[in-house]
């Protein structure tokens, strides 16, 4: 299935990209630690994976150039990532902790959380990948790419929360790489996509990058 080779190419180009990639997470977590520089950071971190996922030469000045080019356009968009899906949580927990038909409302609210994070893992890799970078745009196509693959969706979300869980269990990764990696994963997953319908580059048989 083509998730699994796009999985494949995620673990492939952390190899290729190794140093890189710990340098930009490292970098990702002193941009949240600060807050205030929580979403360029974020912002940033995407450009990088999406500059790999793309096949383009990459370095860490495009973790610079992205946060500071969108340091104010990138609170919207990663203020709704974050906030969303705690306040659907909390309605989650707020009608499951009830009896009789609220409890059918909480599933209903399983089942919305499930959309909006198959939704989310397209987000960022949204904004760099489209010339048009407005909010309710990336939104849009990324309600549309989850319900059109749905099942592809499904698997590379489910490869992102695998890679959480291994990181959380190693302790380290999760400091040095996981960032970097959910990035590089969620810009695949995109980009994936994007190459059955013409819009991105394929794979070079050589993995090298150009210009």
């Amino acid at each position: 299935m083509k998730a699994f080779r796009v999985m494949g190419r995620v673990l492939k180009a952390t190899y290729d990209e190794l140093f890189l990639l710990v340098w930009v997470s490292v970098l990702w977590w002193v941009g949240v630690l600060l807050i205030v520089t929580a979403a360029p950071a974020t912002i940033g971190l995407n450009q990088v994976a999406n500059r790999i996922a793309n096949y383009k030469r990459v370095d860490s000045s495009y973790f610079w150039e992205g946060g500071k080019q969108y340091f104010w356009r990138s609170w919207p968009l990663f203020l709704f990532n974050f906030l969303l899906p705690i306040g659907i949580a909390f309605n989650i927990w707020f009608y499951g902790a009830n009896s009789g038909w609220m409890r059918v409302v909480a599933i209903l609210w399983v089942w919305v959380l499930i959309l909006l994070l198959m939704m989310g893992q397209y987000f960022f890799p949204l904004f760099w990948q489209q010339e048009d970078r407005g909010l309710l745009l990336i939104l849009r196509n990324a309600l549309l790419l989850a319900l059109r693959y749905p099942l592809y969706t499904f698997l590379m979300l489910l490869f992102q929360i695998a890679l959480l869980v291994i990181s959380v269990v190693l302790a380290v990764p999760l400091f040095l790489l996981t960032p970097a990696l959910l990035a590089l994963s969620a810009n695949f997953a995109l980009t994936g996509l994007l190459q059955e319908m013409g819009m991105a580059p394929q794979p070079p048989e050589s993995h090298k990058r150009g210009k």
